[in-house]
């Protein structure tokens, strides 16, 4: 028999060759699965869902829970009981409930979160006493800084949270958006980087600011031990009342595992791989993933002063996933979905305009 796995495709090679040993180890010779192979599916087969689905060869996988729905209305995850997931009392009880389907049913188990952050030196006061994003777009104007490319959701959240919030109260069209924080957004948006691998590194020293994830820290940022000590982060500041921005990855099991007999041992791997002995030493390096493990963040916290601060952003916050949009957007996923990309591609038309204007000033002049 082999199992075909799927892991998170987003950190470092490091994180990926050590994660597999670990794994191997604990499969092969604690758990004497000696006689089931486990085949490692690709990054050009399996993105954790972002452009690519799940096929019906995969076993399991793991998978941003933005794709959750999706997936389910597709068929393509097996559902869970809470006595299914082993190890569920090492999960953050809220995480997990926060994945609990009105049927009582999972279809995932958690492993990892995400928060999106900025990051900014200690010294600096005016970084540090930034409440909004509106705030964060004036500094922003004249400040050199890196920034992640954001996606269609986040450019939608940018732009709403860049509003009053009666305005936010209200519905949006075309001809309503407003033009001067479309201009403000534009020039934003300039800064930013795909940052899809390690061939797109940038070193902290040479930006005020940079606005990314936990683990760029350690696959984008180049940063120094000196750099470490001095970096503080917080979530990107939009208004305290909103919910900070969260994600959060599920290991799924596909449903044709039961057509093709693999599921009970599927379920076996997708609960060694959220216990907290693998994942201590998956983990051991700084990767600056967060784990749903909280014994495992908690062990990490221990040894690592970023993971101690992280553990306290967790703490305080949580990850409160599914990222949700305001109450101007309907509850239906398709919704929000359409949504995100029809002012994302206003927002990018936008840009393009301002940018065809300043070529032709430039030419003119």
């Amino acid at each position: 028999m082999t199992l075909n796995v799927g892991l998170y495709p987003w950190g470092a090679n490091e994180y990926i060759e050590q994660h597999r040993r670990v794994i191997e180890h604990y499969w092969y010779n604690i758990l004497d699965n000696k006689d089931i192979d486990l085949n490692w599916i690709e990054e050009n087969e399996w993105d954790g869902g972002y452009h690519k689905n799940p096929q019906d060869y995969f076993d399991i996988f793991i998978y941003d829970t933005m794709s959750m729905n999706y997936f389910i209305s597709q068929g393509w995850l097996s559902t869970l009981d809470r006595n299914d997931i082993t190890y569920a009392d090492e999960i953050n009880p809220k995480i997990l409930s926060s994945i609990e389907c009105n049927n009582g049913k999972y279809y995932g188990i958690p492993i990892y979160g995400c928060f999106y952050l900025l990051f900014y030196r200690s010294d600096d006061k005016e970084l540090a006493d930034v409440k909004n994003f509106k705030d964060l777009l004036q500094i922003a104007s004249k400040r050199h800084f890196v920034m992640r490319k954001p996606g269609g959701l986040l450019k939608t959240l940018h732009y709403l949270f860049s509003l009053d919030q009666n305005d936010r109260m209200n519905s949006i069209t075309e001809k309503d958006l407003n033009m001067d924080i479309l201009n403000r957004l534009s020039h934003f948006y300039k800064y930013s980087k795909f940052l899809l691998d390690q061939t797109d590194c940038y070193s902290f020293k040479q930006s005020s600011f940079y606005i990314g994830y936990s683990e760029d820290i350690n696959t984008m940022l180049l940063m120094d031990d000196n750099d470490l000590s001095q970096i503080n982060f917080m979530f990107v500041p939009f208004n305290d009342y909103e919910r900070p921005q969260g994600w959060l990855n599920c290991i799924g099991i596909h449903s044709q595992t039961k057509l093709r007999g693999t599921y009970e041992k599927s379920l076996q791997l997708a609960n060694l791989m959220t216990s907290s002995n693998v994942m201590n030493e998956c983990l051991k390096q700084s990767f600056y993933l967060l784990p749903t493990n909280h014994i495992t963040l908690s062990h990490l916290a221990s040894n690592n002063s970023i993971y101690a601060r992280l553990q306290t952003l967790i703490n305080s916050h949580l990850f409160r996933p599914p990222l949700s949009l305001p109450v101007i957007i309907n509850s239906s996923t398709s919704v929000q979905e359409q949504w995100a990309q029809a002012i994302a591609l206003i927002i990018a038309q936008h840009q393009k305009e301002m940018q065809s204007m300043a070529n032709t000033s430039t030419a003119a002049s």
